[in-house]
């Protein structure tokens, strides 16, 4: 299941770091008005999600939450 998440702020960015860690789908997609601050926050989750459960986090635009 593909997870999308609109805003890589301090709310977003956490959310996203609990389903990652617990494992709620298999894909996790930041989408911020600033990509730069989306791509940072998806490396830094995707960092500790070997020592989880594997899922794949990457940063997109709103075509990436299709």
């Amino acid at each position: 299941m593909k997870i999308g998440i609109v805003g890589a702020g301090m709310v977003g960015s956490a959310s996203a770091y609990a389903m990652a860690m617990t494992g709620v789908g298999s894909t996790l997609v930041l989408v911020d008005y600033d990509p730069k601050m989306a791509a940072a926050q998806a490396e830094d989750i995707a960092h500790g999600t070997p020592f989880a459960t594997p899922m794949t986090v990457i940063a997109g635009d709103y075509d990436a939450l299709e």
